[in-house]
C-alpha cells in the first residue's frame, strides 16, 4: 500500500470514529453532560472516565457531547462556504472578461479583510446559536476557495468538448452543470475537507472566547473552563488535555485526507511519478 492510500486509510478510519460517536453520543454517555454527577473535581475512576469538572458535570460525557457540536459546525461552515465558493468560481472561470476582472478585483478586496476578528464582531450583535455561527462563518469564508475552483475552470472552459457542447446550442447554465462542475467534484471535495478543518477549529476558538452556544457543549467551552476554573493550576490534566487531544487527532485525520488528495489538488504531482 503507497503513503497517499495509507494516509487515506487512516484519516478515513478516524473520522468515521468521531463521526460514530456524534451519531451515537446519547447512548455512549453515562450521564447528561449539564447536570450534577457527582463531587466536584473528581479524579478518573470507574463511575467518572475522566473525572468531574467544577459543577460537579461528567467530563467524559461532555467529551463526548462535544464531538457533535465541532462537527457541526464544522460542516455547517464548509457546506456553506464550499457551494457559495465553487458557484463563483465557475461563473468567474466559466465567462472570464470583465466578468472575471469584477470578480478577481472584489474578491481582493474582501481577502484584505482578516475573518476571525470580522466574525467576533458579528458574533456580537447576534445570537450565538451553532448554526447561526456556522453560517456566518461560512458567509465569511467563501472566498478562500474561489480562486482555486476559477483557476481550474479557467483550463476546463478551453478544452475541446466543451466547445463541442457549446457549438452544439448547449446553455451556459447546461454546460456549467454538467460538464464543468462534474470535472471539479475532486477539487471541491479536498476544499470541503479542508474547509471543515478550518471551521472546526475557528468553532473551537470562539468557544474558548466564550462566544460558543451555552446551551450546548463544545471542546472550546471544555477548554476555556478548565483554564478560568482552576484546571491548569491545580493539574487537572483529566478537565484540560482529552478535549485538547480531541481536537488534534481531529484536525490531524482531515489533514492526513488532504495529503492523500495531494495529486488531485495539484496534477503536476502525479506527472512528475509518471
Amino acid at each position: 500500500m503507497s503513503k497517499k492510500n495509507l494516509a487515506m486509510s487512516v484519516s478515513i478510519a478516524i473520522f468515521a470514529i468521531y463521526l460514530l460517536i456524534a451519531l451515537f453520543a446519547p447512548l455512549l454517555t453515562p450521564y447528561d453532560p449539564f447536570i450534577i454527577a457527582g463531587g466536584i473535581y473528581e479524579e478518573p475512576s470507574p463511575e467518572h472516565l475522566l473525572g468531574t469538572n467544577d459543577l460537579a458535570q461528567d467530563i467524559f460525557s461532555q467529551l463526548i457531547y462535544g464531538t457533535r457540536a465541532t462537527l457541526l459546525l464544522g460542516f455547517t461552515g464548509a457546506i456553506l462556504s464550499v457551494s457559495i465558493g465553487t458557484a463563483i468560481g465557475i461563473v468567474s472561470g466559466y465567462y472570464g472578461g470583465r466578468v472575471d476582472e469584477f470578480i478577481t478585483r472584489t474578491l481582493d478586496i474582501v481577502m484584505t479583510i482578516p475573518t476571525f476578528p470580522l466574525l467576533l464582531v458579528m458574533m456580537m450583535f447576534f445570537t450565538p446559536g451553532i448554526y447561526v455561527t456556522g453560517i456566518l462563518m461560512g458567509l465569511l469564508g467563501s472566498a478562500r476557495g474561489v480562486r482555486v475552483i476559477r483557476s481550474q475552470v479557467l483550463s476546463i472552459a478551453q478544452m475541446n468538448f466543451i466547445t463541442g457542447v457549446k457549438v452544439m446550442g448547449a446553455s451556459d447554465l447546461y454546460v456549467m452543470a454538467k460538464h464543468v462542475l462534474p470535472n471539479l467534484l475532486s477539487l471541491v471535495t479536498v476544499q470541503f475537507v479542508f474547509s471543515a478543518q478550518h471551521f472546526m477549529v475557528m468553532g473551537i476558538g470562539l468557544g474558548f472566547l466564550g462566544l460558543g452556544d451555552s446551551n450546548v457543549i463544545d471542546w472550546g467551552q471544555m477548554i476555556d473552563r478548565a483554564y478560568q476554573n482552576g484546571g491548569v493550576i491545580n493539574g487537572l490534566w483529566w478537565w484540560l488535555i482529552p478535549p485538547g487531544m480531541a481536537v488534534t487527532f481531529l484536525s490531524l485525520s482531515l489533514a492526513l485526507f488532504g495529503y492523500s488528495m495531494e495529486d488531485e489538488i495539484n496534477p503536476r504531482m502525479k506527472l512528475t511519478r509518471i
